[in-house]
């Protein structure tokens, strides 16, 4: 099951979503979670026993009492299925923040059958100027029929036209 959790930000907002999973036998396999715009949001892969997973549905509300709002969503087994075989794609954009860049980015990738694993952005000041400098890293999966040089070329192109400092990286840290 994947947990989804958003409330005020606040100290131990962690603790009490960790503690109540814990405390129902699920085990947390895979998360995300970040402090965005004064609230905290936690995306949380699971595994529980189906008894547990039943006691897990009705505790959830136990989180409204401490202000957090969450929902349950059955997700598939990471261990199961074959992988489609994709070549990784890591892109990192920088730019003077203004709107259409994610669009625009996504909107190339989803052109190519690009299937995005992460994405991250931030808005944060320039040192010197102030001025509101957009940060954008992704990690996506190309599929292997898909040309690679084609899609870094049209986001090459697209970085000249909306004036962005654009990089592939071979090894995200």
């Amino acid at each position: 099951m994947i947990l989804f959790t958003v409330g005020k930000d606040r100290p131990g907002i962690v603790n009490d979503v960790s503690t109540l999973l814990f405390q129902h036998g699920a085990n947390i396999e895979d998360s995300r979670m970040a402090a965005l715009g004064g609230c905290f949001s936690i995306m949380t892969l699971f595994s529980a026993s189906p008894q547990d997973l039943e006691t897990i549905k009705k505790s959830i509300l136990s989180l409204q009492q401490v202000g957090l709002e969450s929902f349950l969503y059955e997700a598939d087994d990471p261990g199961s299925g074959q992988p489609k075989p994709s070549l990784p794609l890591y892109v990192e954009v920088r730019a003077i923040d203004h709107p259409g860049i994610v669009k625009r980015v996504v909107h190339i990738l989803h052109q190519h059958n690009v299937n995005i694993q992460s994405l991250k952005t931030d808005v944060n000041r320039a040192p010197l100027s102030g001025a509101p400098l957009f940060e954008l890293s992704l990690e996506a999966d190309v599929p292997a029929d898909a040309s690679i040089a084609g899609i870094k070329e049209k986001l090459s192109d697209l970085a000249v036209d909306m004036n962005l400092d654009l990089s592939f990286i071979r090894n995200p840290v």
